[in-house]
């Protein structure tokens, strides 16, 4: 029994002394380490920008292996030449300074270790006996949890070198605006001094007291064999003054989104290549120079990696430190009115539904879209216009019956998740004239966006930091809709561009768009080739319009210059064609599968597996008398002699603005009048009031315009309101009634007996 005490006993002095020492680590925690700057370099380790650590102090991390050996083996001569072999404490040295100390009455010697000195510099303490127990027992805790390289790299990152300077690094760019690796002989000697009396010795205040600090501790290192004589020709011709200076300040803008995509990182590998941003930079300030001459201040350009997505260079302005034209505001995160920009976005959504190819046929005509007249940028009017010549010269009343039939909420949703977020926020105000810039959206986003397209359709965000793990990212749109629209951007005979587009553009394939806000507020360009996608916007931060702003003229040189600089491929093709995608013929005229009728063909691309098989239907046969006087249907053509004879079946509202501009269209011949049968089929297109609208109406005696366009066989309207009858008008003629507050039942009556009702709700504004 007594043996098993014994032994009982034993155990717990053994384990006595790390219980204490836990309950000690418990009770009086190591304090946090502290903050480093944050230094953004490019993606090929250059130095490009630093922020303070939150504390407000310049303190860049500084690994040992940036330190040249030089220095390292003079500073830890100097400060602790037992560094490497004692736990934090060198008891011989506190024995030594302690004598020496007490027979000279006052502080002449110190014994700090490099491990206890950071133990001071992370928690300040007097200088009083039981401060430096404090510190030892804090050094101590210190050598167990850190390894001496990570102990090394915290000295040398905190170490005090003047004002609110840490570390050398901080010290090597700012003093000398040289990295450490760079300094010579004198300027690492003055970096071990300075600590020893950091404000005394700055070397941009107290020069010739550093020189003399530097002489006196040369002498005794050339005793020492520490340095030689071809050092000591530096450390004596050298001068020890030293201007502070800012640290450089390559891509602020930039920078700034990393400190946001990588908060508290100490460095951090940015996306952007230091040559690619100095000369998009330069592009760009060298471009606003003319068009600040006529008012207009402001622009960005961000340049994207199309195979990593990482953002290649970014300029948020012109020129941060310009604070005249706000050069610090970031007009790349701006929400701002996108223009014509989000076009190609619909063309792929109804390319994606099967109801669209480059070959489709849209109307270009005039449309009271919500209530309001939809109108072409230069106020004229094509007509009938294949989708790929709609979307190159960018027009709007194309785009708005597109955007009607595919529903403003299925587009929302397509374009939140081609990377559109802030539209969500817009939703409940967003209406037809989004696809015009009735919105806002940030240059990120738009270029990110159209990154898909020469990323086969798949979105995936920007990435400001190199090598960061990539984003699978999502599909946007189909790798066929991502090919077609292409396909149809890449062309260069268009208004959008330049006038010296094709003599300006040493290039692979490249396809572009352009945007111009209402108001002229905003010009945009965005282009990509198989290399990089480029968003380039020009406008004034202040909102501010101006007569000269417009894509093709403000944004489009621009991008095109960037693209010459960056390119380095000649790719011919901008993405691959997927097998998805082939070619078929068409009726040229509607772009759909040529019927029997159709005389003209041409070749279009189209989705094998989602491209509606519609056969055209434009062209029709007709059972006519042989005077052509007179046309037959089915039913009431019986033994009376007629011949087959085809016509374009136009939509009434197109034939009604031939015939408003004088062109009108062969029309079949009027129908048998001795048939009553009623004609099966559509009644008349009302093209005024429109459906479901809500109209404000001023006056009482204000008049609202009734207006519908026939088929080919129709020689009158009939119109009622409400059940009551109103009058009989000639096909397109209109009628103008005044209508009470209320809702209202609309009706128009061919004379075939086929019929079309809308309902409207009037309010008066008195």
């Amino acid at each position: 029994m007594e043996r098993r005490h014994a032994s009982l006993r034993l155990l717990l002095v053994l384990l006595f002394p790390g219980v204490l020492i836990a309950a000690l680590w418990l009770a009086f925690p190591l304090p946090d380490p502290k903050p480093y700057s944050l230094v953004v370099s490019d993606r090929e380790g250059r130095f490009l920008h630093a922020f303070r650590a939150p504390d407000g102090i310049w303190r860049l991390q500084t690994p040992p292996e940036e330190i040249p050996a030089r220095l390292r083996a003079l500073l830890i001569a100097r400060e602790d030449r037992h560094f490497a072999i004692h736990p934090g404490v060198n008891p011989f040295s506190l024995l030594r300074a302690a004598a020496q100390n007490a027979a000279a009455g006052r502080r002449v010697s110190g014994a700090s270790t490099i491990t206890m000195q950071i133990a001071r510099m992370l928690e300040p303490k007097e200088r009083t006996v039981g401060g430096k127990i404090i510190e030892i027992l804090r050094a101590l805790q210190l050598e167990l949890r850190y390894s001496k390289r990570e102990l090394l790299e915290m000295y040398l990152s905190m170490v005090p070198l003047g004002g609110n300077i840490e570390g050398l690094k901080s010290a090597a760019l700012m003093y000398y605006q040289t990295p450490l690796e760079r300094l010579n002989t004198a300027q690492l000697l003055d970096l071990t001094l300075i600590p020893g009396d950091p404000n005394g010795l700055r070397p941009d205040r107290h020069p010739e007291r550093l020189y003399a600090a530097r002489i006196a501790t040369a002498r005794g290192l050339l005793r020492r064999g520490l340095l030689d004589s071809s050092d000591s020709i530096t450390v004596w011709s050298s001068p020890a003054a030293a201007v502070r200076t800012e640290l450089p300040r390559f891509a602020p803008h930039f920078a700034l989104r990393v400190r946001e995509a990588a908060p508290g990182g100490s460095v951090v590998r940015g996306a952007v290549e230091l040559n690619a941003q100095v000369t998009v930079e330069r592009l760009l300030a060298h471009h606003l120079q003319g068009w600040r001459k006529v008012g207009v201040d402001n622009g960005a350009v961000i340049v994207v990696e199309n195979r990593s997505r990482e953002v290649l260079a970014y300029a948020g302005s012109g020129d941060f430190a310009d604070s005249a034209t706000a050069g610090q505001v970031n007009a790349a995160r701006a929400l701002r009115s996108p223009g014509s920009t989000l076009k190609p976005f619909l063309v792929a959504l109804e390319m994606d539904r099967g109801l669209l190819t480059p070959r489709t046929r849209l109307l270009d005509i005039p449309y009271d879209a919500e209530g309001y007249r939809a109108e072409n940028y230069d106020g004229s009017y094509t007509g009938p216009v294949p989708a790929d010549e709609a979307l190159r010269r960018s027009l709007n009343v194309p785009m708005i019956r597109m955007l009607q039939q595919a529903g403003v909420g299925r587009f929302l949703d397509f374009a939140v998740n081609a990377g559109f977020a802030s539209l969500e926020p817009q939703r409940p105000r967003l209406g037809l004239s989004m696809i015009l810039g009735g919105c806002g959206v940030t240059l990120e986003e738009l270029t990110a966006a159209y990154a898909s397209f020469p990323g086969e359709g798949i979105y995936a965000p920007l990435r400001f930091v190199h090598g960061a793990p990539p984003d699978a990212g999502r599909e946007a749109f189909s790798a066929s809709a991502a090919c077609m629209v292409s396909e149809i951007l890449a062309g260069v005979h268009r208004p959008d561009l330049p006038n010296n587009f094709e003599a300006a553009l040493n290039l692979p394939r490249v396809a572009f768009k352009t945007g111009t806000s209402y108001g002229r507020r905003d010009a945009w360009a965005i282009g990509y080739s198989a290399e990089y996608t480029v968003g380039v916007w020009i406008g004034n931060v202040t909102n501010r319009g101006n007569a000269e702003l417009a894509g093709s003229r403000a944004a489009a040189p621009l991008l095109v210059n960037v693209l010459n600089a960056l390119s380095t491929g000649r790719n011919t093709t901008i993405l691959p064609q997927p097998p998805d995608v082939g070619r078929r013929t068409v009726c040229a005229k509607s772009g759909d599968i040529p019927s029997p009728f159709c005389t003209e063909t041409a070749t279009d691309l189209f989705s094998r597996s989602r491209t509606l098989p519609r056969v055209c239907a434009l062209e029709q046969e007709f059972l006519v008398s042989p005077d052509r006087t007179r046309s037959y249907c089915p039913s009431c053509a019986g033994g009376a002699p007629y011949v087959t004879q085809v016509f374009e079946n136009h939509p009434p509202e197109l034939r009604a603005w031939w015939m408003s501009v004088g062109h009108p269209a062969p029309v079949p011949p009027p129908h048998n009048s001795a048939c009553t049968l009623v004609l099966p089929g559509g009644g008349p297109s009302i093209l005024s009031p429109s459906d479901g609208m809500t109209y404000y109406l001023i006056s009482p005696h204000q008049k609202i315009v009734l207006q519908a366009s026939p088929a080919a066989d129709v020689r009158s309207h009939v119109w009622y309101v409400n059940k009551e009858y109103v009058g009989s008008r000639p096909p397109g003629e209109k009628v103008f009634f005044s209508f009470p507050a209320g809702r209202h039942s609309i009706t128009c009556l061919d004379d075939r007996g086929r019929s079309t009702s809308v309902t409207v709700i009037v309010r008066m504004v008195l």
